[in-house]
């Protein structure tokens, strides 16, 4: 793509079609239900409007190629254009490697993902989205909302070797005068209790250093948000059951009771 013709192709992007290019970055992969509940619903006075809306956007934004769909869709072939995955295409990395003003990254690999990866970068931005409508609404403010990577958290060692921490999502929010500081990890019952105490591990160890401390005055509550409350109870008994894990520090709730949790209008899991 020459530079003449990435300009025109910009100008034929509106502010909102940057926006909605962004949040596909940022979230890697977005249903086109997702889509309208981040850039349609809050702007349409019927959901008719706002599906029509964000139909004929995402249809524009394909033929353009800044925007592609997975072959696999959510719900089958039968569930037509409401189950689109949605990707960034070429031409939208290029635009959006224009408007950035850091380094250029490399080219992107677009190779269709695994069922299990989209599945859970799906509910992973399902939960970045809930919390994002809760704002909208004013149970609380959103003052800090990150996915992978932006999410990481880098320490050291003792043994003087840098550790990464990969939270799927980093949500700090505000009710009043006080904050609430989330790791979220969206779990989807399909690792085995140990790897999901191996994690917890990971969050402990990271806590022992102190650097998020440092930054913030407090550290994080870790949440998983299960697909089932049994699947959260059985979370909560391993935590409570291994040694070197402090139950305080972590929670799980299944995916209905997410915002109850965040929000603090009720316990997680019961």
């Amino acid at each position: 793509m020459t530079r003449s013709s990435l300009d025109v192709l910009r100008d034929r992007l509106t502010d909102r079609d940057i926006a909605l290019l962004r949040d596909v970055d940022r979230f890697r992969l977005l249903t086109t239900r997702q889509i309208q509940r981040l850039h349609f619903d809050h702007a349409h006075p019927t959901p008719l409007a706002s599906a029509r809306s964000c139909n004929r956007t995402l249809a524009r934004l394909r033929d353009l190629s800044v925007l592609r769909a997975l072959q696999r869709r959510i719900g089958g072939a039968r569930s037509g254009s409401a189950g689109f995955v949605w990707y960034i295409g070429p031409a939208g990395d290029r635009v959006l490697q224009a408007l950035s003003a850091g380094a250029p990254k490399g080219r992107r690999n677009y190779r269709e993902p695994s069922r299990h990866f989209t599945e859970h970068t799906l509910a992973v931005a399902d939960l970045a989205i809930q919390a994002i409508e809760a704002g909208r609404r004013g149970e609380f403010e959103v003052l800090d909302l990150r996915t992978e990577p932006g999410s990481w958290q880098q320490s050291l060692s003792r043994f003087g070797i840098t550790q990464t921490l990969k939270p799927d999502l980093l949500l700090v929010t505000a009710s009043g005068e006080y904050e609430h500081h989330w790791f979220v990890e969206a779990d989807l019952d399909s690792e085995h209790l140990p790897v999901i105490m191996r994690q917890c591990a990971a969050y402990e160890s990271f806590r022992a250093t102190g650097r998020y401390q440092a930054q913030n005055g407090l550290f994080p509550a870790v949440l998983w948000v299960t697909p089932a409350p049994a699947r959260a109870a059985a979370i909560r008994a391993a935590v409570a059951a291994t040694a070197a894990l402090d139950p305080a520090l972590f929670r799980a709730c299944a995916a209905g009771e997410y915002l109850a949790v965040v929000t603090g209008r009720a316990p997680e899991g019961g």
